[in-house]
């Protein structure tokens, strides 16, 4: 089995465990709800107290001793800061704090505090974040896809709130251990999938953009996960860091990934641009809600929109999946969706069999025959299954991808047709013609190569191409060097920036080239279309260089046989040529 195939089973497997867990615990969850900063490895300073805690007799200014207090009691108080309930609600802890010249023991009483449709506000932004995820782990096949991937489960578990009151002690300590890491390391992986989009930036750039993240992520994976941790097991933290370097170096991650998503973008053109502009810009919208999170840090009066801060935050793969499903910016097989293709044959298996006993129950046959009919059908099921599977298959590509199978099978026609074709005129005005067509495309045009430049041969439906265009046009040069496509608007060329080049090579070397315009609409190409495009051009070359070569090889037949004289030859021949 595919390696790709057996992590994304276990990431999926693991993700919907973790939030089945989470849901059956959050009746039971419950966290300290007071905010308090560190001012000592083993001791909290309140610094803004919740109205029923300062009931229960916590103020502003009271110091937690931590060492001094019960585990449950350190593990409420510890992840106070990350987005976690560890306590278990209807537990009576007690948070022993310092006032003054007083050392107090306030019994506090851990209670779930949010409500049931905040619960569920919550529990549809972990949903859909995890739809998100599975669809991008599963249907791709690039590395901007697995990353995206694992970033959204890892959101879905964590945010907005996890839930592990339902848990043992230990059980809940390993619960927000993981949230907090997923949390805070949550940047960099962020920061991967823009990378793996981005486009126009240099290695050197990626490299230190890399060590920048990791200055940034590193204190608060330490602060967050491995202080907390410490803290809740046995009261003091392990290193010290200043509150304000801490938030000041998470906002700094999140500047960091805009400055280089920022830059990739102005550096992008044409065709690429058009396909990143929708993450680009959802991704500018959701940075707003996590930076008026970190605003709410540091504020003395907080702005109180977390509902608006977590819809901004789901704008970024709700950006991703428009542009897998209409830019494929992200290389997802979405040719077809087999869990649709397999329910379609579960159900009708299933209503088959189903059938067949309702019928035999009604005309009341033995036990004997009815089970030996049974077994006749579930053979002959088993033995037409790959065929039926083909048929349900090609069926829904049909009906859900319709456009895209008449494309396919329009270029498939024209290529075996193409084998036939004995005018070179006529397999170029076809092509030119037929592949802008079935596509979608403005329009299209073939290029030859000819001594010392390639020599326009046929044009439908795009203006303005040059009659020739030097052999070393940078075009060419590229489309030489890979054999496969070239952007225009990536490149200087006199073919202009509006259309895509694909390269017509035979045997390594590059005959010519079809130049293809965009769609009227504006939408991209997707990887499958490419991939589909590149293979019609391919075997158009071939079929050319077949009827240049019969050309040649009449021509020469004829200079032997004396039908034409060596003058005449040479000058068919450089036309030919």
């Amino acid at each position: 089995m595919n390696a790709r195939l057996v992590a994304a089973a276990v990431f999926t497997s693991v993700a919907l465990a973790l939030l089945v867990v989470q849901v059956t615990s959050w009746p039971q969850s419950a966290r300290f709800a007071s905010t308090a900063a560190p001012d000592s490895p083993c001791t909290l300073v309140l610094t803004a107290v919740d109205q029923r805690d300062r009931l229960a007799g916590f103020n502003e200014g009271d110091r937690l001793l931590l060492p001094r207090m019960s585990e449950p009691a350190r593990l409420a108080v510890a992840y106070r800061n990350t987005p976690v309930q560890v306590g278990r609600a209807g537990d009576r802890v007690m948070i022993v704090v310092e006032r003054g010249a007083q050392t107090l023991a306030i019994p506090y009483l851990l209670q779930q505090r949010d409500s049931k449709a905040k619960f569920l506000a919550q529990l549809g932004f972990k949903l859909f974040i995890l739809v998100v995820g599975i669809f991008t782990l599963w249907r791709g096949r690039d590395r901007a896809a697995l990353i995206l991937g694992i970033w959204c489960l890892g959101v879905a578990v964590a945010l907005p709130d996890a839930w592990w009151g339902g848990l043992s002690l230990s059980g809940r300590l390993a619960g927000g251990a993981l949230t907090a890491a997923l949390w805070t390391y949550s940047p960099f992986m962020l920061y991967l999938v823009v990378e793996s989009i981005a486009t126009g930036v240099s290695q050197r750039a990626i490299w230190v953009a890399r060590g920048l993240m990791t200055v940034c992520v590193v204190p608060n994976l330490i602060v967050y996960t491995i202080n907390a941790t410490a803290q809740a097991q046995n009261g003091c933290a392990v290193v010290q860091f200043s509150p304000s370097l801490v938030n000041a170096l998470f906002v700094s991650a999140q500047l960091v990934i805009i400055g280089f998503f920022a830059v990739s973008y102005m550096r992008t053109a044409g065709l690429a641009r058009q396909r990143v502009r929708w993450i680009f810009w959802s991704f500018l919208v959701s940075r707003l809600g996590v930076l008026l999170n970190l605003f709410n840090r540091l504020a003395i009066h907080p702005v109180q929109l977390s509902g608006i801060e977590w819809m901004t935050i789901m704008l970024f793969p709700l950006g991703c999946a428009y542009a897998i499903l209409r830019h494929r910016i992200i290389d997802v097989n979405f040719v077809l969706n087999r869990t649709l293709v397999y329910t379609v044959l579960t159900t009708l298996v299933v209503g088959i069999f189903i059938l067949v006993e309702n019928v035999l129950n009604t005309i009341a046959v033995g036990r004997g025959i009815s089970l030996t009919v049974e077994i006749v059908v579930a053979l002959g099921l088993g033995l037409s299954f790959n065929a039926l599977h083909k048929r349900v298959e090609t069926a829904l590509e049909r009906t859900l991808f319709r456009r895209k199978y008449e494309a396919a099978v329009a270029l498939q026609q024209l290529v075996e047709e193409a084998a036939f074709t004995e005018n070179v005129d006529a397999l170029v005005r076809r092509t030119t013609a037929e592949v802008p067509r079935a596509i979608g495309a403005t329009g299209a045009a073939l290029y030859e190569r000819r001594d010392s430049h390639y020599a326009l041969v046929g044009e439908t439906g795009i203006n303005n191409l040059p009659s020739a265009v030097d052999i070393d046009d940078l075009a060419f040069v590229r489309l030489r060097a890979r054999l496969s496509q070239v952007d225009l608007a990536d490149v200087t060329s006199a073919l202009g920036g509006d259309a895509i080049a694909f390269a017509l090579g035979v045997r390594g070397q590059l005959e010519g080239a079809l130049v293809l315009g965009r769609r009227p609409s504006g939408e991209s190409y997707s990887p499958d279309e490419i991939r589909m495009l590149r293979g019609t051009a391919h075997e158009i070359a071939a079929e050319l260089h077949a009827i240049r070569a019969r050309e040649r090889a009449e021509l020469l037949s004829a200079v032997m046989s004396g039908s034409i004289d060596v003058a005449t030859a040479k000058a068919k021949l450089a036309s030919l040529s």
